[in-house]
């Protein structure tokens, strides 16, 4: 059988971030997958393409804007349509949107701390046509 759970990728170096969306996402019904850095994001991307992923901007090594292009420059065209959903405290958030290379829309960004209603619902809504 066949597991049918929409697959979500966490890229957060903040262990506790990580275990809260790891724990929220999974009792609503998703399978999780928690990474701390954007290597260990594009080691797991290059085996699998999640149907979302809720990524951290500040990070260590390769930070959250740098990861956003190497998905959408990715040789796998399914790849570029992933829905990515920015969850950080960071004020480089603004900076992304006001990007137009990254393509993302406000309300592609949530801010921490986040509601977790407010968190479900955006998953919601991006896993569908996912």
């Amino acid at each position: 059988m066949t597991d049918t759970r929409k697959h979500i990728l966490v890229v957060d170096d903040d262990a506790d971030v990580r275990e809260l969306l790891t724990e929220l996402l999974t009792h609503d019904g998703y399978e999780v997958t928690a990474v701390e850095d954007g290597i260990g994001a594009m080691m797991l991307l290059k085996k699998r393409v999640p149907d979302l992923i809720i990524l951290d901007i500040m990070m260590p090594v390769i930070d959250g804007t740098h990861l956003i292009q190497v998905i959408r420059a990715a040789d796998n065209p399914e790849m570029w349509q992933v829905p990515i959903l920015i969850c950080s405290a960071s004020e480089k958030i603004d900076e992304v949107l006001a990007t137009s290379e990254f393509n993302l829309a406000p309300d592609d960004c949530l801010r921490k701390p986040f509601e977790i209603a407010d968190l479900l619902r955006r998953v919601a809504e991006r896993t569908v046509r996912a």
